[in-house]
């Protein structure tokens, strides 16, 4: 079945040139366009889209408005914005309904690598419920003592970047924010972005604190609605990870970038889980009694429940919001990494080794039954005989506690 995609822009000049670049995909795509919003939406109701293309400007209904109806109305779209305006506080607009930003003019390939890359992990869901949730979401829960630090230190006359910058690097689904600002092109940031603490110094203290304070891109955890999950343990285990898996890249003196990468995955592995169990509560409840009853694995019972387990929620998430292939590759394959074509030190591999070392360092609940390491796949990539340094050097860093550099 072909892709369907609609281009909404208010100038026939854009829609003309968007015809004509993507001519040859007649094959692959199924196209539509609109010019204004409303237009676009009743093309919506005829039949829903897979990628909706929205320019930001546009007379009457702008593209954050329209965009907003569509996470609405057809909620499992890919929703891009494409657009020549720069202006700061309409960017703002668009940072919670846009899953990516690209800026005009765009080069064809430069898009349908985009719209390619968005749609890539779609088919390993089974559930079109978990599809359409993972694709309406704008924004994650934070652990709620975080939050409210980060609220306290914006409120401050003159707050430290540097503590700011650590206060959302220590947490999941602030970090997820942030990157998928600087990953997707929002405000024109065109560098290599090595941590969720380097994305906001980037970004800046003043856009930081109209993003939580002004747009609300981050959301307090309710404890009271989801008493069964506790996202601090969630928090420990993945900051843990990250932490772990970037000292495993340093035993392998590994560049910078996959060190980075190493640790930005390690910190995120676990965001399929936060998007599950705050979006299907009664479910992942089951899924959580299941394993406590000794039934198997987390993995196990979340494919069993939902048809698609959290690493494949979060790697979609991560996917739709620009995060860079290394992260997602990792973030998806953390538990099998042996479905990877590509054998040899990694930030996938840094992850898998890390997430198991931390579950066995940090021992959470007792009776839950872990995933084993990929025996096969350590000896395929030559690095088997590497796992009691790498142990050793984990165990250092477990004991040692958290301290500032490690963020």
């Amino acid at each position: 079945m072909k892709t369907r995609i609609l281009f909404v822009d208010d100038e026939p000049n854009v829609l003309s040139a968007l015809r004509r670049m993507f001519h040859d995909m007649r094959g692959e795509w199924d196209m539509a366009f609109a010019a204004d919003g409303p237009t676009g939406l009743a093309m919506i109701a005829e039949r829903p889209f897979d990628v909706v293309v929205a320019d930001m400007r546009m007379p009457g209904m702008d593209g954050a408005m329209f965009l907003r109806e569509v996470q609405i109305q057809n909620p499992g779209a890919i929703r891009i914005v494409l657009s020549g305006h720069s202006d700061r506080n309409m960017v703002l607009e668009t940072v919670r309904p846009a899953h990516q930003f690209l800026p005009k003019p765009c080069q064809p390939a430069d898009l349908k690598a985009v719209i390619d890359r968005s749609l890539s992990l779609r088919e390993v869901f089974l559930d079109e419920r978990v599809k359409d949730v993972v694709a309406r979401l704008d924004r994650l829960p934070t652990v709620p003592r975080l939050y409210a630090d980060l609220l306290g230190l914006l409120a401050q006359e003159e707050p430290s970047m540097r503590e700011v910058a650590g206060l959302i690097a220590q947490d999941v689904g602030m970090s997820a924010g942030i990157l998928k600002l600087v990953n997707s092109a929002f405000f024109g940031l065109r560098t290599h972005v090595s941590s969720p603490a380097h994305a906001v110094n980037l970004l800046g203290l003043d856009v930081v604190k109209a993003l939580v304070l002004g747009v609300g891109l981050f959301d307090r955890f309710d404890k009271e609605a989801f008493r069964d999950f506790d996202l601090e343990k969630l928090w420990g285990h993945s900051f843990g990870t990250g932490r772990l898996a970037r000292e495993i890249a340093e035993q392998e003196e590994a560049t910078s970038a996959v060190k980075e990468y190493a640790y930005i995955a390690g910190l995120l592995h676990d965001v399929g889980k936060l998007v599950m169990a705050t979006n299907f509560p009664d479910a992942y409840r089951d899924v959580i009694a299941a394993c406590r009853e000794g039934q198997g694995t987390v993995l196990d019972m979340e494919r069993m429940y939902f048809g698609a387990s959290h690493a494949e929620v979060g790697a979609y998430l991560l996917g739709l919001w620009g995060v860079e292939d290394p992260v997602v590759r990792a973030v998806y394959l953390h538990h099998e990494p042996g479905r990877d074509q590509r054998a040899g030190f990694s930030p996938l591999l840094a992850v898998h080794v890390a997430n198991r070392f931390e579950h066995e360092l940090v021992v959470i609940h007792q009776g839950y039954a872990l995933n084993p390491l990929d025996e096969l796949y350590l000896a395929a990539s030559g690095l088997s005989d590497r796992l009691p340094a790498w142990r050793e050097a984990c165990a250092a860093v477990v004991a040692r506690g958290p301290i500032p550099e490690d963020i």
